[in-house]
């Protein structure tokens, strides 16, 4: 409704006029009576009104300098003017400043209701063209080579504040949903979602861009905390209207936000961040809503626990897999999940590609350790398919859990004949390690097995040469003792087999990438 102020000196015609016209009906809310001028002008600077009602003669401040100042503060502001005196000098000067209606006492109520109509049907307009001009102003901003400076000198005339703070949000029914409606069904989601976008417009939400099934939004208040509550609020009213456990109309609509920002030139990158944000619908899953924030954490998430793997094709699930080690096989896909995460935005192609190079990887190395997954899935292929099937990130991670648990699953009951050899000689290297002379003929012996014979059984069931596996467990050892001990590097290279520290130094910087001290200084993170 459009605000009202009524200014005139005769009490009479104030409380006349407040009771008997029906300003609902014409779309106005009467705000405020004023006696005089001055408490004109207040209400004025006060109430920001949209339509002035005032007595050409007044106390202190006339009618028509009242007109004037209002249109200073407000070049919209529509005015009607109430005069007993019949002049046309007066007339005709209320018309130059632009005055709507001319309306002569004693008052006929129908006579000032045409008047009001005309009035209301004034404000539309101006109201209309500025909202106009707001959005066509926010687009503007939202181009990539434009002129900012010249576009905020336009927010006074526009009534904007250029330092005021401002969100891009977007709501966006997904393409596959809508292809798998029938026609009936998809004219039934127009409908609500233009129901939506008019639930969703008001004096601080602009619809910028729209479509049958998405739109874009810019939100516009004076503090971050009414841009926040603005953004919980269309957020609230998309799922309304979109409820996600809905049975009539099965949609997933993504609802995607960039960071609320101060000041209007900053609206670009609000934009950029919403538009980064909605990439991340394949990690969030159906009815997803993203806050550019929320992205954010992803990053900083995976500088904290999965720093140490820049490609997931280093994690090493074969090592728990050799060791049915389901526990560490959570851990290992929590790190995928991290980094897939963080390359969510990429597009779920990305992430598809990525847990494929991963999959075809694992086969490799199962293979080369004598594992044939051909054995426990009918078709490889198919399961690979299966696996990125899903729709979503979570889908994917469990799918793949539950890929990497069965074939766990199968080594353990199917172990060759020459597992329990390995076990042995594994437990064997984890206990003389540290022995400098240790070598491959010291178990063979132990477990009664040729040293060539043993090297080839070795690797078939381990996936490592036996040269590689006794310095993975040195270096692991030495990283524990690094960590978890003031041991000095000397002291820590006999104690894992090297009598030359100089020697494990070089060693140790080939594995990690870091010498010791680096490696220590940096409390065990691997570059």
């Amino acid at each position: 409704m459009f605000k009202v102020i009524l200014c005139d000196d005769n009490e009479i015609i104030l409380e006349g006029l407040s009771r008997q016209i029906d300003w609902a009906s014409l779309d106005l809310t009467l705000c405020g009576t004023a006696s005089d001028g001055e408490e004109g002008l207040q209400l004025i600077e006060t109430i920001r009104p949209d339509l002035l009602i005032t007595d050409i003669r007044m106390p202190y401040i006339d009618g028509l300098e009242l007109a004037r100042k209002g249109k200073e503060q407000n070049p919209r502001l529509v005015t009607i003017i109430i005069s007993g005196y019949d002049d046309f000098e007066y007339a005709r000067t209320a018309m130059h400043l632009g005055i709507t209606d001319y309306v002569l006492k004693p008052i006929s109520i129908e006579e000032m209701m045409k008047a009001l109509t005309t009035a209301a049907k004034s404000c539309r307009k101006l109201h209309q063209d500025q909202r106009m001009g707001q959005i066509q102003l926010f687009r503007q901003l939202l181009e990539p080579s434009t002129d900012t400076g010249a576009l905020l000198k336009r927010c006074g005339h526009l009534q904007l504040d250029a330092l005021a703070c401002c969100c891009l949000m977007e709501a966006e029914v997904q393409n596959l949903n809508l292809n798998q409606l029938s026609e009936d069904a998809q004219y039934s989601l127009e409908l609500k979602f233009s129901c939506l976008l008019r639930q969703l417009e008001s004096s601080q939400v602009f619809i910028i861009e729209k479509g049958s099934a998405q739109c874009r939004l810019f939100l516009y208040g004076a503090t971050k905390k009414a841009v926040t509550a603005l953004r919980r609020q269309v957020v609230h009213q998309v799922r309304k209207q979109f409820p996600p456990e809905a049975k009539s109309i099965n949609c997933d609509v993504t609802i995607s936000s960039g960071n609320i920002q101060r000041g209007l030139d900053q609206a670009y990158l609000s934009l950029s961040q919403c538009l980064h944000a909605r990439k991340y619908r394949f990690v969030k899953g159906v009815n997803a809503t993203i806050f550019y924030e929320e992205v954010e954490s992803y990053s900083r998430a995976w500088e904290q626990q999965g720093q140490r793997h820049n490609n997931p094709l280093d994690i090493d699930f074969l090592t728990p897999l050799k060791a049915q080690d389901k526990e560490a096989l959570l851990k290992r896909l929590q790190t995928l999940k991290l980094y897939l995460q963080q390359q969510g935005g990429e597009s779920f192609l990305y992430m598809t590609l990525k847990v494929g190079s991963l999959y075809t990887r694992l086969a490799k190395d199962l293979g080369e350790a004598g594992i044939d997954i051909g054995e426990l899935f009918e078709d490889p292929i198919e399961e690979f398919k299966k696996v990125t099937a899903a729709g979503t990130l979570d889908a994917i991670i469990e799918n793949l859990k539950e890929s990497l648990f069965a074939i766990c699953d199968y080594i353990k009951v199917n172990k060759s004949k020459y597992g329990k050899v390995i076990d042995e000689a594994i437990r064997y290297i984890h206990n003389h390690y540290h022995e400098p002379s240790f070598c491959i003929e010291d178990v063979a012996g132990a477990v009664s097995l040729s040293t060539s014979y043993f090297s080839t059984v070795f690797r078939s069931e381990t996936g490592y040469t036996f040269t590689d596996y006794l310095i993975r467990v040195r270096m692991n050892k030495a990283k524990e003792l690094m960590i978890h001990t003031n041991l000095k590097v000397y002291e820590i290279s006999s104690r894992v087999g090297y009598d030359n520290a100089a020697y494990f130094s070089a060693a140790f910087k080939r594995y990690t990438g870091m010498s010791p001290s680096e490696y220590q200084t940096s409390g065990g993170t691997v570059r």
